[in-house]
């Protein structure tokens, strides 16, 4: 199911997302209200049940109900304020993963984890995650025995609702997850609380953790079976996932290790038939939804080019990355917004190249990719790169425009009737490339420079190629312009679960074993080497080790703050990396942003919220 938001009517009456509890005084949303319709008239409608549940996943997905530039939140920029793209920004740009090009008020020093409680960027998230919190909130109060009961609802749609309300339940502990990790004690209100004139209570990290550990463990029974939702539904698994990961970091946000029970629902994860995709790549194409990766996909936000169009999501994640010599319709899109790049700390997790591709160019036109033996690996001509006859004037003499070249888009190479083709010897070296044995590593170098002295050139530093807008048959996404993309971001996999399991293990949890942990961690470093040669054993199993492993396998997907946090090394000076504390080489930042501020506009709108401290 790729969720298609445009096409939901939603309920006529601002009570439906005007539930938010707090921040209601600065938190303005706008309502599609075309039909005038009353609460009781939406639902007539069986159809509609469904409707707002997929309103609700959507919310991960899109900024507003009125088309990209739309936001249901104010006060920001709607592509800022998407979900998915402010929940990225907060978790990876204060990290050695990434850094941005942009001047925008409030965003650079995101780089340098110096924000403060008036930060657009935090408020935004904390806002955007508080609203779908309100959203699931009031889908709740519409969908109560006595609601059910009074539209003479059968009996027959009575139980899929109740599977919907299950869903509802496991995205709104989906937010409260995020906001436990990023802001500690947070505003609480359900759907027992009033809509109009209520100020929630702010309850501690300990509460909300019961609170979702409560929810996670209730609607556990309710979900169906992993696999048997619609893709990309919730099911049992994304509920063992959440709670995996929420015992995983129980230590930081109680106090009180969990491993074993990290173990526990990880297990179980494991034995229900999921199954790692044969290329990394797939996992960031535009048909990752049916390319095979869906086998590890364990909880995806879906995108789509026409249905879903936002600024944010994947959007984000492939336009942003894109700009220098790097041709933006190899990828699908429109063009690049030179935003985000690398550090030189996070490329060093890679290890040195193993080797490079020559760059050859031809009449200024024709890029051709070739190793050291001059064997043709990959082409470039202004993205035409699926057949190869001549460039594009025709007039290139080294190839036959009869003959069919043929790009691998995910092996890069160019064969011509099975057979490599090699390098035109009229072909001039214009640069080097080089390449990584772990395929990981998706760097773009040409152009780029390694280390980063001015935060606000693209050149510094070097680019990552993680998503594209386009499928293993090398068709680009839905949206004909090229500027939003079809690409699903896979929030859990079984990648990351196959880490999990050796972080409990390594950490003491009983439930497994290190021999089963380094086999789970060599499954995915033989599908990144391509065979045995970067295995590792027992004895490489470390807490060091398996932070940087989770650095490479799971890099830009929304996982490294909370990761540095838990091992360790994001705040002090124990793990320093470019612009860590606004310094070129890094500086040991105090142990108080390990918690983002609670926004200053909540603390004015809500009395009962107190600061967190350091702030």
């Amino acid at each position: 199911m790729k969720i298609k938001f445009k096409n939901l009517v939603h309920i006529g009456i601002c009570a439906f997302l005007l539930s938010m509890g707090s921040c209601t005084d600065d938190l303005d949303v706008e309502v599609n209200d075309d039909q005038n319709q009353t609460t009781d008239e939406f639902f007539s409608s069986d159809e509609a049940y469904l409707q707002s549940l997929g309103k609700l996943y959507s919310g991960l997905a899109v900024s507003g109900q009125l088309g990209p530039g739309n936001s249901d939140i104010s006060g920001i920029d709607a592509g800022f304020g998407q979900y998915l793209r402010g929940f990225w920004q907060l978790q990876e740009l204060p990290t050695d993963e990434a850094v941005i090009a942009w001047g925008d008020p409030d965003l650079p020093v995101l780089n340098f984890g110096q924000w403060t409680s008036s930060n657009a960027f935090v408020r935004a998230f904390y806002d955007r995650a508080n609203f779908q919190v309100s959203s699931v909130n009031e889908f709740l109060r519409q969908t109560t025995d006595d609601k059910l009961n009074a539209r003479g609802v059968s009996a027959a749609l009575r139980a899929e609702i109740q599977q919907f309300r299950a869903e509802a339940r496991f995205l709104r502990a989906l937010s409260h997850y995020h906001l436990i990790d990023m802001f500690g004690n947070i505003a609480f209100f359900t759907e027992a609380d009033p809509v109009v004139g209520y100020i929630p209570p702010q309850i501690t990290r300990q509460e909300a953790f019961d609170f979702v550990e409560s929810e996670l463990l209730a609607i556990e029974s309710e979900m169906p079976a992993p696999g048997t939702n619609s893709y990309p539904r919730a099911d049992q698994a994304a509920v063992w996932m959440l709670l995996s990961k929420l015992y995983l970091n129980a230590e930081v946000y109680t106090g009180t290790e969990r491993y074993t029970e990290s173990l526990t629902y990880t297990n179980r994860i494991l034995a229900a038939g999921y199954s790692l995709v044969d290329d990394y790549q797939k996992l960031f194409l535009a048909d990752n939804n049916i390319n095979g990766s869906q086998t590890e996909s364990i909880f995806s936000v879906a995108f789509d080019g026409i249905n879903t169009q936002s600024f944010g999501g994947t959007t984000f994640l492939t336009h942003a990355p894109i700009g220098g010599d790097i041709r933006p319709r190899a990828f699908g899109i429109d063009g690049g917004w030179f935003g985000i790049r690398t550090t030189s700390v996070f490329v060093d997790l890679f290890g040195s190249s193993s080797g490079s591709f020559e760059i050859y160019e031809y009449d200024n036109d024709l890029r051709l990719l070739a190793d050291d033996a001059g064997t043709l690996k990959a082409f470039d001509a202004d993205g035409d790169f699926e057949y190869l006859g001549s460039d594009e004037n025709n007039t290139n003499p080294a190839f036959d425009a009869n003959e069919a070249y043929i790009y691998d888009f995910l092996t890069g190479v160019i064969t011509n009737n099975g057979t490599v083709v090699p390098a035109p010897a009229m072909a001039i070296s214009i640069a080097t490339q080089p390449v990584w044995n772990d395929s990981r590593g998706k760097f773009y170098t040409n152009g780029q420079t390694l280390d980063i002295a001015t935060l606000s050139s693209y050149a510094d530093g070097y680019a990552i190629q993680k998503w594209r807008n386009v499928g293993v048959d090398l068709q680009p996404g839905s949206d004909g312009t090229g500027t939003h993309v079809d690409a699903d971001f896979h929030m859990f996999r079984l990648g990351e679960v196959y880490l999990n399991y050796a972080e409990a293990v390594t950490r003491g949890g009983a439930g497994g074993t290190p021999t089963e942990a380094v086999g789970y961690i060599n499954q995915l470093r033989e599908r990144a080497y391509g065979s045995t040669a970067g295995n590792v054993s027992t004895g490489d199993l470390t807490l060091d080790f398996i932070l940087d492993e989770r650095g490479r396998e799971l890099y830009w997907e929304g996982q490294r703050r909370t990761d540095l946090i838990r091992f360790n090394k994001f705040t002090g000076g124990t793990f320093l990396w470019p612009f860590k504390n606004g310094a070129n080489n890094g500086s040991p930042l105090p142990p108080h942003v390990s918690l983002f501020p609670i926004p200053s506009t909540e603390l004015v709108a809500n009395p009962n919220i107190t600061q967190n401290p350091g702030y």
